[in-house]
């Protein structure tokens, strides 16, 4: 495999340059395969949220207007997330690679918070933003973080091993901006990332591709307007099977439509016919 990700937008997409195949990323694998149930509560709740802040404006509308309105309300509040936290994950990028950035106010919060994780862990980072694949399961993923961490010295991480400095080396993080905190989902995505088995430093030049390096240790940094919490995810080999369950689960959707045919018609008219005698209905 020979990957390049093509980037329009926010969204991106990615290619095998050797059979010219868009590869499933990691998150597109699980919006397919595994159920959402938060996003049920979710949803209600955002739309009955946009009816309320928009009350006003809404009774304004034809009926037909305002339903098509509260029928798109949510992805108003869904697109805000996904824009502030693009944004948070570009900051915290160019300033784990040492550059100056001007932060907009809107979610200098966030990266303030991103900053603290950083400086109280002592993050050494090795590798931000690049890409994981798998030749033999054929995805393929973006991860976030990839370095060293300085852990406390607690007996939850005497097993791990460190360098001369202390630091435990070779962690995969995964950050997560949303208001909900980490979603047990996001251990099937971190197995993704560490059982792939090649990673990609430049996620357009296929040549940068080097055999993935062994995992120590997975984790995940809530980050937030009022602070952060670095969270152990548990994201071993068991986690990664899910995900290839959840694969597996999320192509049946896609083709579970093509598995039903069409009515049978009778070979023969029907010979049957309904009498109704009195009160009695007979053949």
């Amino acid at each position: 495999m020979k990957i390049v990700r093509r980037q329009n937008g926010r969204n991106h997409w990615y290619i095998d340059l050797d059979t010219g195949d868009r590869i499933p990323g990691v998150t597109t694998i699980l919006d397919q395969g595994l159920p959402k149930k938060a996003l049920i509560n979710w949803s209600a709740t955002a739309t009955a949220e946009y009816a309320v802040d928009n009350w006003d404006e809404l009774t304004q509308l034809a009926p037909s207007a305002r339903l098509k309105k509260l029928q798109g309300g949510r992805y108003a509040a869904k697109d805000e997330a996904a824009n502030r936290g693009t944004q948070v994950h570009k900051m915290g990028e160019r300033l784990i690679n040492g550059e100056a950035v001007v932060v907009p106010d809107l979610i200098r919060p966030y990266v303030d918070s991103y900053v603290r994780f950083m400086d109280e862990f002592q993050l050494r980072a090795k590798h931000i933003e690049a890409v994981v694949y798998s030749e033999t399961h054929r995805y393929v993923g973006t991860l976030d973080i990839f370095g060293d961490i300085l852990l406390p010295d607690m007996p939850e991480y005497d097993h791990l091993p460190r360098d001369d400095d202390g630091f435990v080396c070779d962690v995969l993080i995964d950050a997560k901006t949303n208001r909900s905190g980490i979603f047990g989902e996001t251990a099937l995505q971190l197995a993704g990332y560490r059982f792939a088995e090649f990673m990609q430093a430049d996620p357009s030049d296929p040549d940068t591709a080097f055999p993935m390096p062994e995992v120590a240790w997975t984790g995940a940094v809530w980050i937030r307007p009022d602070g952060y919490s670095l969270i152990p995810v548990e994201a071993g080999e068991e986690q990664h099977r899910s995900l290839l369950y959840a694969r597996q689960v999320g192509l049946f959707d896609q083709g579970a439509r093509d598995l039903i045919g069409a009515p049978v018609e009778p070979p023969t008219a029907s010979r049957y016919a309904l009498v109704k005698a009195d009160d009695e209905v007979s053949f």
